[in-house]
């Protein structure tokens, strides 16, 4: 079954997050598939809680195991503190598709 890993944040440092979007490629479309990227998120308001971050991106991997092995790989994880350093991180999770 396939899986879908989705990023939401908010853009603090654009040419930073350029850097790393030039590098991240590679590492997460080897294996996946960019589903969505926008920077027009509309979020709901459901639960009260604070908004999410107006970037979103989502992307398609084979599995829920695929996509856990590649964002926990070393290769993305040398690369994740840029990502974190040029966004204020919402979420990231991994949502299983039938």
């Amino acid at each position: 079954m396939s899986a879908l890993l989705i990023l939401n944040y908010d853009v603090t440092d654009p040419r930073r997050l350029d850097a790393y979007r030039q590098a991240a490629t590679p590492v997460l479309l080897g294996p996946g598939e960019l589903v969505a990227s926008t920077d027009r998120t509309v979020h709901l308001g459901e639960g009260g809680r604070p908004p999410g971050g107006t970037h979103t991106v989502v992307l398609r991997f084979a599995d829920a195991e695929q996509a856990r092995a590649v964002y926990e790989s070393e290769a993305y994880r040398e690369l994740l503190e840029e990502r974190l350093a040029a966004t204020v991180p919402f979420t990231a999770m991994i949502v299983p598709a039938l």
